[in-house]
Order: C-alpha cells, then structure tokens, then sequence
C-alpha cells in the first residue's frame, strides 16, 4: 500500500490547486469548451492518411504538427533528424490455399507482408510445414528441413534470459538463422480476432526471408490439415520491398518554458508515425492530438510553469522506439534536467490509473500529481510497468518515466496495427477525459518536488 501523498500534496495545493480555479480546474474546463482534440485527429488521419516511418506521408504529418503547435503558441518548434536507413513500403499481396496432394484448389488465403522484409520477387510456391522453435538454437537445428517451404509459425523463437543482456547480437544471429533456413515464405499467425491482420516490423526485427502475416482462422485451417495428414500447397506474392538509399526520420519537438527552472524540462511524448493498413487513429494518432491539447490549453489559460513542458512527437516508434532511442542519444547532456517523462500509447480509452514504473522513489510524486483527477476517475498509482512504448527508453536509462492505463476499448483484440483503426474507433468523450487526466498530471510534474533519477535498467 503506497503511503500517503502528505507533504507533496501540500506543496502542489500552495501553488493554488485547493482554490476556486486552480489550475487543474482552469485545464479541464478549457479541454471541455474550447477542444481541438477530434478537428485535429480528423486532420492528422483522414486529411493526411498513414504515416509509414519514412514515408512522404509522415514527412507531411510532421510539417502539419509544427504549424498545428506554432498556431498553439508552442517555442521552439523544430524537427529533429536521425538516420533511419533505407525507407520500406507496402506493394500488392495474395496468397491461396493452391493444392491438397492430389487436388488442385484455388482458395484465397488473407495475408499481409511483414513490415521490413523483402518481398518474393515473383511468385513462390511450396509446401506448408508448421514449426515450433522456441529458441534461435532450436531454429538453427530445424532449418535444414525448412528449405522451399512455406513455414507457418506455431511457436516463434524468443531470447532467453541470457539472450536479452545483448539484444544486438542475438538479432543478427535471429536474422542469421533466418536467413540460413532459405525459405519459401513464413507466415505468422495474426493476433488479433475477427479475421483481423495484425503488422509489426523493423530494420532490426527479425525475419530476413519474404515473410506475412495471416488471418488467424485460417492459420487454424492449416494446422487442421496438417494434423490429419495432408500436405497442403501454397502459392503467394509479396511485392512490398526498399527504397535504394537511406533517409533520415525525424521527431517533432515544441515547448513552453518555464520560469523558474526552464532547464528542466517534463516530456510528452507520443508517436506520430503509424503502421499503414489504417490511419492510425487509435495507435497513435489519440495520444499526438491530446498531447498537442494539453500544450494549447497550458498557454490559453496562462498557467505558470516552474518547468518547461516538451512535447515530443517520435517516428519509428512501430520499428523499435527509433525515433526516441534517437533523441535520447542526441540529449545525452540533458537528461540529468529530465523531470519526468509522459507517453500516451494505449489507445484512446478512458484513463483509470497511471503505473509507476516498479520504482517506489516516483510513486509518491506520481500520486501528488494525480490526485486532482480523482474527479475524472483516474485515481490509482500501481506498481508495475507499463506496456512497451517510447518511455521505455527513458525508463530503462533510469528517467523518470509515466504510462497511462486506459480502457480497453478492443484496442489490444481489434483496432492496433489492422485495417479498422480509423477516427470512428475513437471516442471524443473518452479521449477528452484522457487528456484532462494528462494535462492534470503534466501541471503537477511541471510544478512539483523534483523526481530523482534511478540507476539504469538493462532488461
């Protein structure tokens, strides 16, 4: 049980927030009457589209983001470059079900490439074969008989314990493994229900052979099949594939300064690129459009701010948290200055409470600040760690670094990364609630006890 919020509390009710129009009342009220939450999310995902890292697209949601905070009244609006290598983009993709030993079919099958791989050159065809590899050693041992197969994974490796202590090289011996297995084609189970295809991907993950994603029932008809006997043929075509030559990406970055400490600085962050089967309005067009709010309705209510306030739009964050591994990088001297670090990634759900991160020494700050928003229904601090997203790179580089825990609203089973995470998956209502528990959240952190920083985190 967390202690009481005691003397941090009373240090934030000093700066006004026990009176008639403290600042959290001035934040909600102004998110309630004057939003921009949905004109905005409507601009970003149906006026400009999916914002593939690397793609033109992104490149015009960046442009549109730095005049949306200048028109906001956000300083030092800017871009920020990062090589990215070479952009990868989405071609045309089919596959079908087009043999049963002895009987020729011709059966649809429901794919889509997997983001960073190379694409078939041509159409491949060949025998479906289902491989369970828990480990990189156990597909290492397997590859032989995987050769001109089409390989459905059952169990996918993952890096041990020991593994994980140098990711970088246990990704080059995945692709390695891959790349050594030669392939016809990998498909993966979709995650998620409803016929619904799932997208991941990255220069650093994991798959160096053409490899899709497939709809997970009829993943169950193949593993049906294969369990009675027979030997079912596939025949597929992924034309996806590189750019020649590398690019750069870029995050977004504006702020408001503080007054009595701007070289500290609390950071919101969310991610403006998205996978491209969708717009990405859920995943993470919600969280660009409440952090962009939350700067607007700072500056119209004329708060003051000890801290400055940051926010910080990566890309690449779909690839493996590129975009904020990037920054992290480029403002090694700063980080000491870091109060604490906001990511909004889970979605546009209500918010019911915020995770500390598994370290006692933020919970009761967390908690000061938070307590505001009891009236919205955010009210709990709990100790664990919030779900992947670009504050893990702050947090594991001991920043202290926040996650919101928001209501679901299909977004794990359904909306991330398919085809229907559109505007009309999002609730203004409740993405409203999100960004006045946000901006609550945000003024304390920008005004309150400073947060210490921990040792690293190295998992």
């Amino acid at each position: 049980m967390r202690r009481p919020a005691g003397f941090l509390l009373a240090g934030l009710l000093a700066l006004g927030l026990g009176a008639q129009g403290a600042p959290p009342d001035l934040l909600v009220r102004e998110i309630k009457t004057n939003s921009r939450l949905m004109p905005n999310l409507e601009a970003l995902c149906d006026g400009i589209g999916p914002r593939l890292t690397g793609s033109a697209n992104l490149e015009r949601a960046e442009a549109w983001a730095m005049d949306t905070l200048r028109a906001s009244g956000a300083e030092n609006v800017h871009a920020e470059a990062y090589v990215l290598g070479r952009p990868w983009h989405r071609g045309k993709a089919w596959a079908r079900l087009s043999r049963l030993g002895a009987q020729k079919l011709d059966r649809p099958l429901d794919i889509a490439q997997w983001g960073w791989t190379e694409g078939t050159r041509g159409v491949v065809r060949g025998t479906v074969v289902r491989m369970e590899a828990p480990t990189v050693a156990t597909l290492e041992a397997q590859a032989p008989a995987l050769a001109g197969k089409v390989v459905l994974v059952d169990v996918r490796p993952r890096a041990t314990e020991t593994e994980r202590k140098d990711m970088k090289a246990y990704r080059a011996r995945l692709r390695r493994a891959w790349r050594a297995a030669r392939t016809a084609l990998v498909l993966v189970p979709s995650e998620k229900e409803s016929g619904l295809l799932d997208m991941a991907g990255g220069p650093d993950l994991p798959y160096s052979s053409a490899a899709a994603f497939i709809a997970e029932g009829q993943a169950r008809l193949l593993k049906r099949l294969l369990a009675r006997g027979a030997k079912p043929e596939i025949e597929a075509f992924l034309g996806g594939g590189f750019g020649m030559e590398p690019v750069q990406a870029h995050n977004v970055v504006g702020e408001l300064r503080g007054t009595e400490h701007p070289e500290e600085v609390v950071i919101l962050g969310a991610h403006l690129d998205s996978w491209d089967l969708a717009t990405g309005a859920a995943d993470n067009g919600a969280g660009v459009v409440a952090f962009l709010e939350v700067l607007r309705a700072m500056k119209a209510s004329g708060l003051p701010l000890r801290r400055t306030l940051r926010v910080v739009l990566f890309s690449g964050e779909e690839q493996g948290l590129l975009g904020s591994r990037a920054y992290l990088a480029a403002h090694a001297e700063e980080t000491e200055k870091i109060q604490a670090v906001l990511v909004m990634d889970s979605g546009s759900g209500r918010i019911s409470a915020m995770a500390d991160g598994e370290v006692d020494a933020w919970a009761e700050a967390l908690q000061a600040a938070l307590k505001p928003a009891e009236a919205l229904g955010a009210q709990d601090v709990v100790y664990a760690r919030p779900r992947g997203s670009d504050h893990d790179t702050f947090r594991r580089a001991g920043i202290p670094a926040f996650a919101p825990r928001q209501e679901s609203r299909e977004y794990d089973t359904h909306v991330q990364h398919t085809r229907i995470d559109e505007v009309d998956r999002v609730s203004g209502e409740d993405l409203e609630q999100a960004t006045q528990v946000m901006a609550i959240l945000a003024w304390g952190l920008l005004n309150g006890p400073r947060l210490p920083h921990v040792p690293r985190d190295p998992s």
